[in-house]
């Protein structure tokens, strides 16, 4: 994990040599509140690594763009520290190659500092392999950690987020809501973990996770996961795997409205609360046409 001593304190931008000449280090400096949210997008194989640091009472929000515009690997490591008090928004959209054969593997490591906020908020759809890795460390008292996400698949796609919360001190908060499609023979998972270390009490923690599959073919696999090795914590998880409610769905063709139209609207508004959690009006705009984009394949089974 990066300690304050570490490299970042260099110039803000610079590549990072020892990761194979490849990478990028970017510094938001004590009390800046970046009003833009800060793009960063790539495409095409190959190892890099990204480095973020939003100093003391900074804010930045962050837009990570994996496109998937070449059918090869791509192998990510990205590096947040959220100082003391500093608040930082990581939005990450994995795309995926019109043939699906990409493998893109995303290792995102988060230390959250006394009083600092991170929220964290993965879409993807699906290839022959994605996998969205996230490991978070809330290191001070009063640090919290927010994630949520939407994995929306069809064909034999395949996308995986899994996620590790460790609580090491006391009065800390995260919480974790995601909610899957998975249409055709394609599959999704999420593998949820929250650590509560010893010592850690006042920790709260919650972790929802939920998934509709659309068709008999398709997967979905959901693990949430609590270690606490302390008391006086407040933690919850829970998971559920199923179809489209049948009683809304018969209100909604009662009134006339098509199946898959039907279906699609209620798709949407079971994703709705998962893609709400971006404060940001452009961000979350941005969220929902990505969204968008995979519904549309996803429900093409649907008149």
């Amino acid at each position: 994990m990066i300690r304050q001593s570490g490299p970042y304190m260099r110039p803000s931008m610079r590549p990072l040599r020892h990761y194979g000449g490849t990478g990028l280090a970017i510094r938001i400096p004590s009390g800046t509140a970046l009003q833009a949210p800060l793009k960063i997008a790539y495409s095409g194989g190959g190892h890099a690594r990204m480095l973020f640091v939003v100093e003391a009472g900074a804010s930045a929000t962050i837009m990570e763009i994996n496109r998937g515009e070449a059918s090869n690997s791509c192998n990510i490591g990205v590096e947040i520290v959220v100082n003391r008090g500093a608040q930082c928004t990581h939005v990450n959209f994995e795309e995926a190659a019109d043939s699906a054969t990409r493998v893109t593997v995303e290792e995102i490591s988060v230390e959250v500092m006394e009083g600092g906020q991170y929220r964290g908020h993965y879409f993807g759809l699906g290839s022959k392999l994605a996998r969205v890795e996230v490991g978070i460390v809330l290191s001070g008292a009063g640090a919290q950690a927010h994630l949520s996400g939407t994995g929306v698949l069809h064909g034999e796609r395949h996308y995986d987020v899994s996620t590790h919360v460790n609580h090491a001190v006391r009065d800390t908060r995260s919480t974790q809501l995601f909610k899957n499609i998975a249409a055709g023979h394609s599959r999704v998972i999420y593998q949820g973990k929250v650590t509560v270390r010893e010592g850690a009490i006042g920790s709260d923690s919650s972790q929802t996770a939920k998934a509709l599959l659309i068709g008999d073919r398709a997967e979905a696999d959901l693990k949430p996961e609590l270690e606490i090795l302390t008391d006086d914590v407040k933690c919850s998880h829970g998971a559920a795997v199923g179809d489209l409610d049948a009683d809304s769905l018969f209100y909604l063709r009662s009134r006339g409205i098509p199946e898959g139209h039907a279906r699609t609207m209620l798709v949407r508004a079971f994703l709705e609360e998962a893609v709400e959690k971006i404060e940001n009006e452009d961000v979350r705009t941005a969220a929902w046409q990505f969204v968008e984009r995979g519904l549309a394949e996803a429900m093409k089974i649907y008149p």
